[in-house]
């Protein structure tokens, strides 16, 4: 009865430690996000509700010449978008106090046609240290692809 005991344990926590995005990750460079972005609408959602529009829910069309046009609920804003180093894109949004007026940078991931993006505080040298703490996520409008069930 004690090994029975002992293997339901251990299997319990196998299973709880087992994450719930256990697909593969790769991860986005910056070449890739040249080739993606310009032209393209990202569709998305935020982990947590944005308490400034009451949404989990943005969209953001990004131009070639690093312009973008970002949506969330009521909000909408000129903003740029560039690349720093081969594997962070930023996103800043100027004369937009809405936005917060900083630079936000992410790191993203692909699995199963979802993009998911990672700010500095979840990252490790080699990678996100859960793939679940996603900030976003996102697919290229008209790809056909689609995240996860909905957070919100």
């Amino acid at each position: 009865m004690k090994t029975f005991k002992f293997l339901a344990l251990a299997l319990t926590l196998t299973f709880a430690a087992t994450p719930a995005y256990a697909g593969e990750f790769t991860q986005i460079t910056k070449t890739v996000y040249n080739k993606l972005l310009p032209g393209h609408t990202i569709k998305g959602e935020y982990r947590f509700i944005r308490e400034r529009s009451k949404t989990y829910r943005f969209q953001e069309l990004h131009n070639a010449d690093g312009s973008t046009d970002y949506e969330e609920g009521d909000i909408k804003a000129k903003g740029l978008w560039f690349t720093v180093g081969e594997q962070k894109i930023c996103y800043k949004y100027p004369n937009n106090d809405e936005m917060g007026g900083g630079t936000s940078c992410f790191w993203v991931y692909l699995s199963e046609g979802c993009y998911y993006g990672y700010s500095l505080g979840v990252m490790t040298m080699s990678g996100p240290r859960n793939y679940e703490d996603w900030s976003a996520r996102w697919v290229i409008e008209g790809s056909g692809q689609t995240c996860a069930a909905p957070v919100g």
